[in-house]
């Protein structure tokens, strides 16, 4: 291998796999949150910005922002509005120009540039609205202001950004109006436009505040002082009649009247003729100009209209003379200025259309196309470059999809785009991708729709529509999977799952504990019913028949009470509820079992009357109902929820109800000496056995055999009803009498039962524990 003569680009070997793009060079780029490479193989990857990758974006002096004047013909018969518009911007007021192409306005914005250099503290910042939307716009206006370099501010950070320019933003060749003017104007609320429309545009809304400033012709005096300055001669009489004629025919445009002396001077030198109307001023100079200004015009009217830069024409038309014959239709009057670019005029337009100089269309944009390839496969070609040109490539793959020139479409996009993206003209980058990718498609090149799914799926995500990137995004690695495309596949997967990973809803904050001493935040919930019928709560302990029943209670308080007692439990804490809880049930349970444990103490032999003696009358199952029904029914109408903390229970014992049909005797029960309300388990008992031992006057009784030594281990079952007819009669008589037989009359005496004065021991047992319960 000749290393003095390298190698041509087919014969190098490739550095990546996939659809040969011409282009493998990798730019890193940061797009608000992320971190963007511009991938023109496999498709861009897009990844959360990592900490400390973000740049930071100084402002820019204002000088830089000054406005600069360009060549071209003088200003006349605009001095009085031109000084109106100054004032105007100097107040804050915005200001829309309207007029038709030829008018000035493109001058009269220039001037007006100039004037306003020193008026903002940002100075002047000249825009073009030619196919640029409204978010385009606001992303140059932010970066004519910031060092921008590898960065695009995401919404939130530019909207902020924006709200802090103080500029006079001069915007020629605006095609939008109506809500999206609006969107452009209240995004920079510190800056004062000056607009440049067609009469055909939509106005701004009324609320803008913008005010309209028509661009009418100039006068006759002022036209004939334009024509004469463009041949550099005092005008004939003929030459001074036929410029009012133009004046009166075209509306003093002064377009016209740099048409018209550009026809003086080819009429110089190539002799006398006639003066041409103003409708044929265009074909007359298409026939004088040189042939190499008329194949920029055959290039110009293959692109739409659209013309490359002077420097990029001799490599286009093989003319080193090309920059020049591009002077000669500017200074003829058949280009128009956007920007800081040249494009055929609209009259020069209209008027070649159809013409010999538009034929051969279909082979000249062809041949553009396979130029603009060619141009952009250059690994020296700068990205500068292709973004001064974006419009002219875009014009060139439009006329190539037009002319169904479909291959050389995608070919040129899969060049275009990750410059256009690495450039920042992300608008002119997404018109590029959707013309691609209906071009592949109508070809059929999958893996070709595929790399143009997967791009605009990233350009999606950096603009926050994350529904339309998913949808590319599936689109994208579903065509790769078919074609078993692994790196583009996985690129695909890895933008899906940073899709999932923003649509997720945000998680929330961990819990924590808070700091010593804090008051921890209690949320407000309506509180449980607390008024309802008390419930007895705590254990029983095991009772044999006819002992003494003990009942725990808590009684609700008022709704306020109760809910400052539920405030003060949230506060306390769960685990101090626990330990309350079962401190109150461990106090249940011993008070039932000192209760159960002193009703069955005692010798046998010393305290022989404290036997409760069975009544014969009743059986042994039927004998408890009435008793027992009693504790029960209070509880039933006394039950409630437990609201209060455990350390603030009120402990009581319920009182006794009585049927009002049921006669009690009156007799003392002998085995208790003052029996308490809820001593209602044994009280019917021993006033029945009291009256049978006084009125007997010493019947048999027999004694029982032994003294019961453990207490029952089971309840005895509750009573199913109450009794429904009172006894008509004292029951029956002991069969048998007691051994010791009471030695006193009617009345018990001594030693039937225990004197008024001294207790029995079980009474007392159960008094204490009445009052220890209490």
């Amino acid at each position: 291998m000749d290393l003095n003569h390298p190698s041509q680009p087919a014969d190098r070997p490739a550095q990546h796999s996939g659809a040969g793009d011409g282009s493998e060079r990798a730019t890193w780029l940061v797009a608000g949150d992320f971190l963007l490479t511009i991938n023109p193989v496999d498709g861009s990857e897009i990844v959360p910005c990592p900490p400390g990758r973000r740049p930071l974006a100084p402002r820019r002096a204002a000088a830089a922002s000054a406005g600069h004047a360009e060549p071209g013909p003088p200003l006349l018969d605009r001095e009085e509005q031109r000084a109106r518009l100054r004032s105007l911007l100097a107040s804050g007021r915005s200001v829309r120009l309207t007029g038709p192409s030829g008018a000035g306005r493109s001058a009269l914005l220039a001037a007006v540039a100039e004037d306003c250099a020193t008026l903002a503290p940002d100075g002047v910042v000249r825009l073009s609205g030619h196919r640029r939307t409204p978010r385009d716009l606001l992303h140059e206006l932010y970066a004519a202001v910031h060092h921008v370099d590898n960065y695009r501010p995401g919404p939130t950070e530019l909207t902020a950004a924006l709200r802090e320019v103080g500029a006079v933003v001069v915007l020629d060749d605006v095609e939008f109006g109506g809500a999206a003017l609006d969107e452009l104007l209240n995004a920079t609320p510190e800056c004062a436009f000056l607009l440049a429309q067609r009469p055909e545009a939509p106005a701004p809304g009324a609320s803008s505040g913008v005010a309209d400033e028509p661009v009418a012709g100039i006068g006759a005096e002022a036209g004939r002082r334009l024509l004469a300055l463009a041949v550099a001669r005092e005008l004939t009489a003929a030459e001074v009649e036929w410029a009012d004629e133009l004046g009166r025919a075209g509306g003093g445009l002064p377009r016209h009247f740099v048409q018209a002396g550009a026809v003086l001077r080819y009429r110089a030198l190539d002799g006398t003729g006639p003066l041409p109307p103003v409708d044929a001023l265009v074909t007359t100079l298409a026939a004088s100009i040189s042939e190499g200004a008329r194949e920029l015009l055959r290039i110009g009217l293959a692109l739409g209209g659209e013309l490359p830069d002077p420097a990029a024409l001799p490599a286009l038309t093989g003319d080193a003379e090309a920059a020049t014959a591009h002077t000669e239709l500017d200074d003829c009057g058949l280009l128009t200025r956007v920007g800081r670019r040249r494009r055929l005029a609209p009259d020069a337009t209209a008027a070649f259309e159809g013409s010999e100089l538009a034929a051969e269309g279909a082979a000249r944009t062809a041949a553009l196309t396979r130029h603009f390839s060619w141009w952009l496969a250059e690994s020296g070609t700068p990205v500068d470059e292709v973004v001064a040109q974006a419009d002219v490539v875009l014009a060139a793959l439009r006329a190539a999809q037009q002319a169904s020139l479909h291959t050389e479409v995608t070919e040129l996009v899969r060049r275009t785009a990750p410059l256009l993206a690495a450039g920042l003209r992300w608008g002119a980058w997404e018109r590029a991708l959707r013309t691609g990718q209906e071009a592949a498609r109508a070809t059929g090149a999958v893996a070709q729709e595929a790399y143009f799914h997967h791009e605009l799926g990233v350009l999606a995500i950096c603009e926050g529509q994350l529904a339309r990137a998913r949808v590319e995004l599936e689109a994208s690695t579903a065509l790769r999977g078919v074609l078993s495309d692994a790196g583009g596949a996985v690129a695909g997967r890895r933008a899906l799952t940073l899709v999932d990973d923003l649509t997720r809803a945000p998680a929330p904050p961990p819990a924590h504990t808070p700091p010593f001493g804090a008051q921890a935040a209690v949320t407000q919930q309506p509180p449980p019913e607390v008024n309802g019928p008390e419930t007895p709560v705590g254990l029983r302990a095991p009772e044999p028949p006819g002992a003494t029943e003990l009942t725990l209670t808590i009684r609700g308080r008022s709704p306020e009470e109760s809910g400052a007692t539920l405030r003060r439990m949230f506060t306390r804490g769960n685990r101090r509820n626990a330990v309350a809880t079962g401190a109150g049930a461990l106090l249940a349970a011993v008070l039932g079992t000192v209760v159960a444990l002193g009703l069955t103490s005692g010798d046998p032999d010393d305290d022989k009357e404290n036997v409760t003696r069975d009544d014969p009358a009743t059986s042994e199952e039927d004998a408890p109902a009435v008793e027992e029904t009693e504790p029960e029914e209070s509880a039933t109408e006394e039950r409630e929820e437990p609201t209060e903390d455990p350390a603030t229970e009120e402990e009581t014992t319920p009182e006794p109800t009585e049927d009002p049909t049921t006669e009690q005797p009156p007799a003392p029960d002998p085995t208790t000496a003052d029996p308490t309300p809820s001593e209602s388990g044994g009280s019917d008992d021993g006033a029945d056995g009291g009256a049978d031992g006084g009125g007997g006057g010493g019947g048999d009784t027999d004694p029982p055999t032994e003294d019961p030594d453990d207490p029952p281990t089971e309840d005895p079952d509750p009573p199913t009803e109450d009794p429904d007819d009172p006894p008509t009669e004292d029951p029956d008589p002991p069969t048998e009498d007691p051994e010791d037989p009471p030695t006193e009359g009617d009345d018990g005496g001594p030693d039937a039962s225990p004197s008024a004065g001294e207790p029995s021991p079980t009474a007392s047992s159960s008094l204490g524990a009445s009052a220890t319960v209490r």
